[in-house]
């Protein structure tokens, strides 16, 4: 793990600073930090355009409540301090050579915290805002890219306890009980981008493709800071444990996070072949079989209705009504009608 904690500024003039100071001991003492062994940082040997302190951690994962958590991930955890977004900050760490492919940045909170279509994402202390470095291979260089992504991150926090559902095709969501019934509620989304690097000393110039991962752990937005045309309301994750056991630090489930992630993309995507992906998302894929709604176009006028049957190989939503089974690339996804009993 390596703590930024002189801050990150951006690599173009002006220079702008994207991620403020964040000193050893504020990091320790943060929701970041909490449940976590001891934070004993040291200075590496070597010098880097982002100067950071490290810490490396040899204890086992722990399964178990009140027992600090760590694990073993396939590149560094980078922790920052309050940021205009954890995805600035990857950009900025990748274009000076210090991200590597699955490396990451997790950060305290976000000034400028971004969702899909450019909407805002509320970011306060205490959730999980991180950037993933992914690799430029399939299924993550097409239009399968997000619900490949978030099939790995349902699999992933299923595998931790956690009832998460993927909705087509970046939104994370856990079934709960409301007045009306059974129904679902969003606590996490997904935001890919990819965007160019420059050439840095001997590596040429390559695209930069990272995953924006929000986790609701402590807090949600209110329903007043929401748009209107939600599909469901917003949540926690932590009451989609099946242990009932909340998360002990921000780090500490982020490290998890990231090695089931990898874990899974080796097992159950590279290792399985080419469309593996699409199995994966279709076993967490939210209303599957179900009447949906799929809006589209301006003001979301456009409008097919029809049963969700599962995924293409293109990532597309496949929707069957009397006129046959079409799929669809774009569109905003919700029920048609109460969901059914689980």
């Amino acid at each position: 793990m390596r703590l930024l904690h002189e801050g990150v500024h951006s690599e173009r003039p002006p220079h702008d600073r994207l991620a403020d100071p964040f000193p050893a001991d504020h990091a320790a003492g943060s929701a970041l930090w909490n449940g976590l062994p001891e934070a004993a940082f040291t200075m590496p040997g070597t010098s880097t355009a982002c100067p950071y302190l490290e810490q490396f951690f040899t204890a086992p994962v722990s399964q178990t409540e009140n027992t600090p958590e760590t694990a073993s991930v396939p590149a560094p955890v980078y922790l920052c301090g309050s940021a205009t977004s954890s995805m600035d900050v990857a950009r900025a760490l990748a274009a000076h050579g210090q991200l590597p492919v699955w490396g990451s940045v997790l950060a305290l909170s976000q000034r400028s915290g971004r969702g899909q279509l450019g909407r805002n994402w509320v970011s306060p202390e205490g959730n999980v805002y991180a950037a993933l470095r992914l690799p430029q291979s399939h299924p993550f260089t097409g239009t399968a890219a997000a619900p490949a992504v978030g099939g790995l991150i349902a699999e992933a926090l299923t595998h931790m306890g956690f009832d998460v559902h993927m909705k087509w095709p970046n939104d994370l969501l856990r079934r709960e009980e409301q007045e009306e019934g059974p129904g679902w509620c969003k606590v996490g989304g997904i935001l890919l981008e990819e965007r160019p690097l420059p050439p840095h000393r001997e590596t040429p110039a390559e695209n930069l493709l990272v995953a924006g991962i929000g986790l609701n752990l402590v807090s949600s937005p209110p329903a007043a800071l929401m748009r209107a045309q939600r599909a469901v309301p917003a949540g926690l994750l932590s009451s989609a444990t099946k242990s009932n056991v909340s998360p002990l630090s921000v780090a500490g489930l982020w490290m998890r996070l990231v090695s089931r992630i990898f874990f899974c993309y080796v097992e159950e995507i590279d290792a399985k072949g080419k469309n593996a992906w699409r199995s994966l998302a279709e076993r967490h894929l939210a209303f599957l079989g179900q009447t949906v709604l799929l809006t589209d176009g301006p003001d979301e006028q456009e409008r097919h209705t029809g049963i969700l049957e599962g995924l293409d190989d293109f990532g597309g939503l496949r929707l069957r009504n009397r006129k046959g089974t079409n799929s669809f690339l774009s569109g905003s996804l919700r029920l048609d009608r109460p969901p059914m009993q689980p």
